[in-house]
C-alpha cells in the first residue's frame, strides 16, 4: 500500500521514513536537516519531533505548599495545601496522570500536619486546664 506525505501529498517510496519531496517525517521518524558548518561543508543533524509534556500545576503547588507549611510555617498552611493537592489528584487524568504522585504526597503530608496540629492543640488545652485546676486545690 502506497504512503503519501501529509504535508505535500507526494507519494513516499516503500521503506522511506521521510518524504523525498519536502522532508516531512512519516509516523514520528527522525528528520534529517542539513546545517552548514564552518568551511562550507554541510552537516546532517538528526532530530526527532519534540513532544511537549503537560505538567499538573495544582499537584506541584499542593506538594510544595505542604512542604513549606510543615517545615517553615509550623503547619499553618496545611489546609490550603490539602485543597490544592486534592484538586491536583482530580486534574491528574487531564494531564495523563502527571503529578498524581506529588498530589498524593501533598495530601499525606498535609493530613499528617493537620492531625499533629489538632493533637497539639488538644493536649495544650488539656495541660492548661489541668494546671489551672491544680492551683484551685
Amino acid at each position: 500500500m502506497a504512503k503519501f506525505c501529509v504535508q505535500c501529498g507526494n507519494e513516499i517510496p516503500e521503506g522511506n521514513n521521510v518524504c523525498t519531496n519536502c522532508g516531512t517525517a512519516v509516523n514520528g521518524a527522525p528528520v534529517a536537516h542539513a546545517q552548514p558548518a564552518q568551511g562550507g561543508t554541510t552537516v546532517v543533524v538528526n532530530q526527532t519531533p519534540a513532544q511537549v509534556k503537560k505538567s499538573n500545576g495544582m499537584a506541584i503547588a499542593g506538594f510544595v505548599v505542604s512542604l513549606v507549611s510543615t517545615i517553615l510555617c509550623c503547619g499553618s498552611l496545611n489546609m490550603i495545601s490539602l485543597i490544592l493537592s486534592i484538586i491536583g489528584v482530580a486534574k491528574a487524568k487531564d494531564y495523563d496522570g502527571a503529578g498524581k504522585g506529588l498530589a498524593i504526597a501533598g495530601i499525606i503530608i498535609s493530613a499528617i500536619g493537620i492531625v499533629v496540629l489538632l493533637l497539639l492543640t488538644i493536649f495544650g488545652y488539656a495541660a492548661a486546664i489541668i494546671e489551672n485546676a491544680s492551683y484551685n486545690f
